[in-house]
């Protein structure tokens, strides 16, 4: 892990109960599916013996690197700045959980805008406009200022085309925000991200897609650009999915060629992660896995995925995922019993061999499938009495004498 001021003060409790103080593992029983198979959700999270935490380390490393880079740009940092940024992207820099350190220092960086946007305070927005641009003026030939100027471009872009379309939709912000992507593509066409070897840049180039008109023709040369860079970013793969997800009620066939493509691409390095990532967007997304799934390759993608990092994180997205559908595919009935076998099978890997801490943050469903998912696994020993605990790399049981 990397150490950050900021994450010297944060407190970690590793002590023999099973969870946090500050959590509370309950149940809630609102989503529909959960139901367990002679036991309920409080049976199974009462045997739990494992550490439980709502947030996990990977994730609090990755806020303590925003609010570090967020404080140096508050206290006008900026010569230090752009050179970590530099360094940062340029040396493929991973923290923990597989993220790449360049975005993190730059969402750290435009943190304050990226808050007001948030909250609908165009005033502000537009005001951390006016500092970038004041940045970019004396570091004109500095590829990290031109990439903070287009992203706080394309950031306020994508938040007022969201205005554009949402209920109360004003076209005075359809034709605000085709200015500022014209002006971030203006900035970027300065630099060459293959040139300047740069992942920061390829993706910068790819997030203005969404405010391009001939973005379905751009976008998988960008993408590829990107991948070439740095194929072991994940955020590629998540951002072209979503780019390429079908819309309600229309064919996911082109998706799934994208997916497959995808994995053909970085596969030498990344094994099939690309195309679980691919539909780990799909399932965020829309709530459910797109009918073109291929549960195999899923299974394949999960793994490698998580092996790549061997962090928990990841572990705890997985199995997250593998929950989800699984749930899904027991509500469909008998008629999907082959796909209910295959996740299971997969799930049953990952709580076994992968998962040795929970980190709620990530369970769509929180405790209910948490419950679920233990109970999907570990059923037949928690219903003699058994317990949930770490064993090697994964959880195991352990059932007491009679």
């Amino acid at each position: 892990m990397l150490i950050t001021p900021a994450l010297l003060h944060v407190k970690t409790h590793t002590g023999r109960g099973r969870q946090e103080t500050a959590v509370r593992l309950e149940a809630r029983g609102v989503a529909e599916g959960y139901a367990l198979d002679g036991l309920t959700a409080e049976d199974v999270l009462a045997r739990l013996d494992v550490p439980v935490m709502y947030r996990g380390p990977e994730a609090t490393e990755w806020q303590c690197i925003r609010a570090d880079h967020g404080a140096m740009a508050d206290a006008g940092e900026w010569t230090d700045l752009l050179e970590a940024l530099r360094f940062a992207d340029q040396d493929r820099t991973m923290v923990s959980g597989g993220y790449r350190m360049a975005p993190l220092i730059s969402e750290g960086i435009r943190g304050r805008l990226l808050s007001a946007l948030e909250a609908g305070d165009m005033a502000e927005a537009e005001a951390e406009i006016r500092r970038f641009e004041a940045v970019h003026s004396l570091h004109v030939e500095n590829y990290a200022a031109t990439h903070l100027l287009a992203q706080a471009m394309i950031d306020l872009g994508t938040a007022k085309l969201d205005l554009a379309q949402g209920f109360d939709a004003d076209a005075r912000f359809a034709t605000e925000a085709t200015a500022h992507f014209d002006a971030a593509e203006a900035l970027l066409a300065q630099f060459d991200p293959i040139e300047e070897m740069s992942p920061l840049l390829a993706a910068t180039r790819y997030n203005l897609l969404p405010g391009l008109e001939d973005a379905k023709s751009l976008c998988s040369d960008w993408y590829e650009d990107w991948c070439d860079l740095d194929p072991e970013d994940a955020l590629a793969h998540a951002a072209h999915a979503r780019m390429l997800l079908p819309a309600p009620g229309m064919s996911s066939a082109g998706f799934e060629r994208a997916a497959r493509k995808a994995t053909a691409l970085t596969g030498q390095i990344t094994g099939k992660a690309a195309y679980a990532i691919f539909h780990l967007t799909a399932v965020e997304r829309r709530g459910t896995a797109l009918p073109s799934l291929d549960l195999v390759l899923l299974a394949q993608g999960l793994m490698d995925f998580q092996s790549a990092t061997d962090c928990q994180h990841r572990a705890n997205v997985a199995a997250n995922l593998l929950t989800e559908l699984l749930r899904d595919y027991r509500l469909a009935g008998p008629a999907a019993t082959y796909q209910l076998t295959k996740v299971r099978a997969a799930l049953s890997d990952v709580l076994w061999n992968r998962l040795r801490e929970v980190h709620l943050e990530s369970w769509t469903h929180g405790a209910d499938s948490l419950a679920f998912a233990l109970g999907e696994v570990f059923g037949p020993a928690l219903r003699k009495g058994g317990r949930i605990q770490r064993a090697g790399s994964g959880l195991g049981t352990r059932v007491p004498r009679t």
